[in-house]
């Protein structure tokens, strides 16, 4: 059995339900043998990733960083137009 553990503390709490909102799990049934779940403690985001085989955990887990990193990039970049507006 294969296991990964991610820990994410997010301060913003609008950044922090957004994120929540785009990275569960759709209605899509996972791949036969993967645990996927999600917890909320504070402004500390936990997911945890189990398989019995080792590349379905770990493209689990690279899929979720990529989709991190994508989250970060549109949150970042719609809050900066925000701003400008705000200041224009």
């Amino acid at each position: 059995m294969t296991r990964a553990k991610l820990t994410l503390k997010i301060a913003n709490g609008g950044a922090k339900e957004s994120l929540i909102s785009v990275l569960a799990p759709d209605s899509k049934r996972l791949p036969k043998g993967l645990r996927f779940s999600m917890s909320f403690t504070g402004g500390v985001t936990e997911f945890r990733v189990e398989s019995p085989s080792p590349s379905t955990s770990l493209s689990t887990v690279l899929a979720l960083l990529r989709d991190i990193a994508l989250f970060q990039e549109v949150w970042l970049l719609s809050h900066e137009k925000d701003a400008q507006v705000r200041k224009g």
